[in-house]
């Protein structure tokens, strides 16, 4: 039998404080527009985000236990197997693109690294580029940064190469100052208007642990910031504690 406690539990206020001690490595979900699987030593899956059913196909309960090679076509997992010497560097993150990993010829792009005890594998759906060549593109863009000898001229020049890149409406080159605080040295907006450009911003405006994974993990892509996202099953490792996701590109967005 169980009783009701008279009053309901007190709501505690969230304040600035709370973002510095959240454990944002470790949140347990992905962003839903990728999936993951964890990995053991000998390559059998003991984690899987709950919409791998949505992204690969398999439902999630029905990959863990498995090897990796009965879940992906011998292309995709040979290759992922070749070129994991990068992952053995500290902090080192494989990123391949279309990669085939199922028979009906369906390209992702992967990223792998290694976390605790377990080789994390993350992956999304190619998509399509309509035919541009993006190595072409790529390669004027560095050409150019090199031809910058001073902060401010480099900064606006990286910020107007991945805007032509990408496509986003607007880029902001945020530095961190030996206070901790955060200075806008450059900005592009396709409006051709400057919000932020030179502006300062506190030490809280990035948290402490925020700050220290941007650092280690030097691509972070947030898809939607009202996206849910999709827990990884189980919820702890043997050891009782979540994934180690410092380095993990889906990884979900705080919720505070």
């Amino acid at each position: 039998m169980t009783t009701t406690p008279p009053f309901p539990a007190p709501q505690r206020t969230v304040d600035l404080t709370d973002c510095d001690r959240e454990p944002i490595h470790q949140l347990g979900r992905v962003q839903s527009y990728g999936a993951l699987l964890a990995l053991s030593t000998d390559w059998i899956v003991q984690h899987a985000s709950e919409n791998l059913e949505a992204i690969l196909g398999i439902p999630a309960e029905a990959a863990l236990g498995r090897p990796l090679h009965e879940l992906i076509v011998s292309d995709g997992f040979d290759r992922i197997r070749q070129n994991l010497r990068v992952v053995e560097l500290q902090d080192g993150v494989l990123r391949l693109f279309n990669v085939t990993m199922q028979a009906s010829g369906k390209a992702f792009d992967v990223s792998v690294h290694g976390s605790g005890r377990h080789l994390i594998i993350e992956f999304e759906p190619k998509v399509a580029t309509r035919g541009r060549d993006m190595l072409a593109e790529v390669y004027p863009q560095i050409s150019a940064l090199s031809r910058n000898r001073d902060l401010r001229s480099l900064t606006r020049a990286a910020a107007r190469g991945l805007q032509g890149l990408c496509g986003f409406d607007s880029v902001m080159v945020y530095q961190f100052q030996p206070d901790q605080s955060g200075k806008v040295v450059a900005e592009v907006r396709k409006d051709g208007q400057s919000k932020y450009d030179g502006l300062m911003f506190p030490a809280s405006d990035i948290p402490v642990q925020a700050r220290a994974l941007y650092k280690r993990a030097l691509l972070r892509l947030i898809s939607d910031v009202n996206d849910p996202g999709s827990p990884i099953l189980p919820g702890t490792t043997l050891d009782g504690q979540p994934l180690d996701l410092s380095l993990a590109v889906t990884r979900s967005v705080s919720p505070i």
